[in-house]
Parts: structure tokens; C-alpha cells; sequence
């Protein structure tokens, strides 16, 4: 699967984070957001956050906290996970946290900014998400996966 958009403004990035995970997200999901700083992680993280029921003002990027956990009722999906690995220093980092629940959740989706800085730890299953600033309201969001989708995945 791979599909590449282009947004015009950090309300299309969220509506296309809906999209996206009305279209793909199951129980078990990990998406790996890649993009420079300011680039929309955040604002993508929030369309899929919108289509669980989750308010996006709740959603802000993690960097202080780590890791953003919230409760979701959605069939087999009962929480999301949206972690920041911005300020991770080395990837043992993450081991802290409890990586199980976190890259290899059952009834959650994982989300995960800068997964750069712990790439020795992720799984081969993932959808990738790369957002790449073209302007200042610009961004080609690019998406590719290696992990099952659901069946009417892009």
C-alpha cells in the first residue's frame, strides 16, 4: 500500500489523519510519523485521535510527558497510544516505558513521533507516515505499510 497526499493547511492534515484511520487503523496498529519539527505529526496524530472519539484539544505532542495514553472504545480497540521519542538520548530509553505495551499493543494503536531515535526497537510490522514541509502550509504526506490493513486500505 502506498499513498501520498497533498495538504494546505494543519485542518486537511487532520482530516486526512481521520481518513486514514477510518480506512485502516485495526486493533494491534503501529504508525511510525517521521518529519522535521513543525512539519504536522502532531496535527495528524490528532485527525486519527478525532476519529476515536478523542477531542483534539485533548492531543498535544508528548515531548515532556513521553507518551499520551487514551481511553477508546472502538470494536476491538481500547486505547491509543502517541508517543514522542523527541527527546530520547538512546533508545534504551524506550525500554523504560514498557516497549510491549507500546510497539506491540493487542487492542490499541500506537503512534509514534521521531521513531528515528529508537528504530533498533520497532517491529517490521508498522505503516509509516512521512510528512514533508513543501511551503508554510504545504505538506506531501506520504504512507506506506508493511502490516495487514483493513480491506478497503488504499
Amino acid at each position: 500500500m502506498d499513498k501520498e497526499i497533498i495538504s494546505g493547511s494543519a485542518q486537511e492534515t487532520i482530516t486526512f489523519g481521520e481518513q486514514f484511520a477510518k480506512e485502516n487503523l485495526l486493533g494491534g496498529s503501529l504508525v511510525v510519523l517521521r518529519g522535521e519539527l513543525g512539519a504536522g505529526k502532531t496535527q495528524f496524530t490528532k485527525g486519527i485521535g478525532r476519529f476515536f472519539g478523542i477531542s483534539e484539544d485533548e492531543i498535544s505532542s508528548p515531548t515532556y510527558t513521553l507518551v499520551g495514553e487514551y481511553d477508546v472504545l472502538y470494536g476491538e480497540i481500547t486505547k491509543m497510544f502517541h508517543l514522542d521519542c523527541y527527546r530520547f538520548e538512546k533508545p534504551e530509553e524506550l525500554l523504560e516505558l514498557g516497549v510491549e505495551e507500546y510497539l506491540y499493543p493487542k487492542h490499541a494503536v500506537t503512534i509514534i513521533e521521531w521513531p528515528e531515535r529508537i528504530e533498533a526497537y520497532l517491529p517490521e510490522k508498522r505503516i509509516e507516515v512521512r510528512i514533508e514541509v513543501l511551503s508554510p502550509n504545504q505538506r506531501r504526506i506520504s504512507i506506506s505499510a508493511n502490516q495487514r490493513l483493513k480491506p478497503n486500505d488504499y
